[in-house]
């Protein structure tokens, strides 16, 4: 495998579910079924030629390399890999439940990708999305861009095509963590998950056409979380900022993933902008104005 002939970069975008529920397990991993949407706020991957082999670099970060889901994503594909060094510029905060480690990993599979193909040797969709899974559930919904639809253990990725609304998005972290492994575990003790029937199915194409629509009434209305009462409890940080965004005008403010970030939602990227300036912003805690990105 040569080494990538020039530099090239890629933004992995972090995604908000609108509505999330999850079901029972299958196997190791519960299924859920989800609408995601994908923000303006992106990490950039930065790939480089390298003499050293492949590496994977994250800046500002005391992650190793091989705990990193962008390295563990390209050993996924199980292939020689290309002399390239991978830097990654984060700008999506680390367990806010913005997959921001799971958009790392695709984009970098995406990249590596683009290298193979420049190389004769393309990588197959199947073989794509099978290392994607492999690295982890999130990982094969961040292969398709813009809406989608995520069902089954996270396997299942349906695009719907929708005009961006020009919404504004307030993201506000508190000081404090969110685990994955430790919120699917607060929803087992919980006994949480539940069937993904005809009703959830309908809920989610429901919002999907709100969004599409931009129907800002009805898509506060729908959106939900099931993380949101164990993760609240657990975690009075992530009550208190849902509450702190809803009081300086959020229309409604969501759980994030798993968390601990929340979103405020309001009609225009300045109202967002100008709600996170009525914020007082206390150390270790994160805060961003974003919008919805375009397809």
């Amino acid at each position: 495998m040569r080494t990538v002939l020039s530099a090239f970069s890629l933004e992995a975008h972090a995604k908000l579910n609108l509505r999330l529920e999850v079901g029972p397990l299958a196997g190791s991993l519960h299924q859920l079924l989800s609408v995601v949407a994908e923000l303006e706020l992106a990490d950039e991957l930065h790939f480089n030629p390298s003499p050293r082999g492949f590496q994977v670099v994250c800046e500002h970060s005391e992650l190793a390399e091989r705990d990193n889901l962008a390295w563990q994503a390209a050993q996924a594909l199980e292939r020689e890999l290309p002399h390239v060094r991978l830097v990654i510029e984060k700008n999506i905060p680390m367990q806010a439940g913005l997959g921001g480690g799971s958009a790392d990993a695709a984009g970098a599979l995406l990249g590596l990708a683009l290298i193979f193909s420049g190389d004769g040797v393309p990588v197959s969709h199947q073989q794509l999305t099978g290392a994607a899974l492999r690295t982890g559930s999130d990982v094969p919904s961040f292969l398709t861009s813009g809406l989608r639809i995520i069902s089954g253990v996270g396997d299942t990725v349906v695009r719907r095509v929708a005009q961006t609304p020009h919404w504004g998005v307030a993201l506000l972290q508190p000081a404090i963590g969110s685990s994955t492994a430790h919120a699917y575990a607060l929803l087992d003790e919980a006994g949480v998950p539940h069937d993904l029937g005809s009703e959830s199915l309908a809920s989610a194409d429901e919002i999907c056409d709100a969004y599409a629509a931009s129907d800002f009434d009805r898509f506060v209305e729908l959106l939900h979380n099931d993380f949101t009462d164990v993760i609240e409890r657990s975690l009075p940080a992530v009550a208190q900022a849902r509450e702190r965004l809803k009081r300086v005008g959020a229309r409604a403010a969501l759980l994030c993933g798993s968390g601990s970030c929340v979103a405020g939602f309001f009609e225009t990227r300045t109202a967002a902008h100008d709600a996170l300036a009525k914020i007082s912003v206390e150390a270790g805690e994160w805060t961003y104005a974003t919008g919805f990105s375009s397809d």
